[in-house]
């Protein structure tokens, strides 16, 4: 993921819309963005427990695989209104997450991963900006 993070950084819809708490130029990261970074690793721990979680392996017993495609649907749902490439990109992590969360029996492998992009992108993105 990380030369797709890299060049989807650069470009003027993901400049725009990452990262989601604004940066002032002359703002420190700490304490504001990295206290605020906490909040949105709990955030994921939420999204992943809600999809790969609840939806996925409450279903599983009735869809058995197909249960992945069950909780992409909506999954993908969330990103609409985001850049596209990212509204795309929701439809295969929703496909990979959901293989990992079955495969691992958990949710914290995709918690870790879906955190780790996150920031990847927020830290690109402000690099770009020249703030970081």
């Amino acid at each position: 993921m990380i030369p797709i993070i890299v060049y989807f950084s650069g470009t003027e819809s993901f400049m725009a819309g990452y990262p989601f708490y604004d940066v002032g130029k002359t703002e420190k990261l700490y304490p504001s963005f990295v206290i605020w970074q906490m909040f949105y690793f709990l955030q994921f721990i939420a999204l992943e427990f809600l999809f790969r979680g609840f939806l996925l392996h409450g279903t599983k017993r009735k869809f058995g695989i197909y249960a992945i495609f069950v909780m992409t649907i909506p999954y993908c749902m969330i990103h609409f209104g985001k850049p596209l490439p990212e509204t795309i990109g929701a439809i295969v992590a929703g496909v990979v997450l959901g293989a990992m969360s079955l495969k691992s029996k958990s949710i914290w492998p995709g918690v870790m991963l879906h955190y780790g992009i996150a920031i990847m992108m927020d830290l690109c993105v402000l690099y770009r900006k020249g703030i970081l």
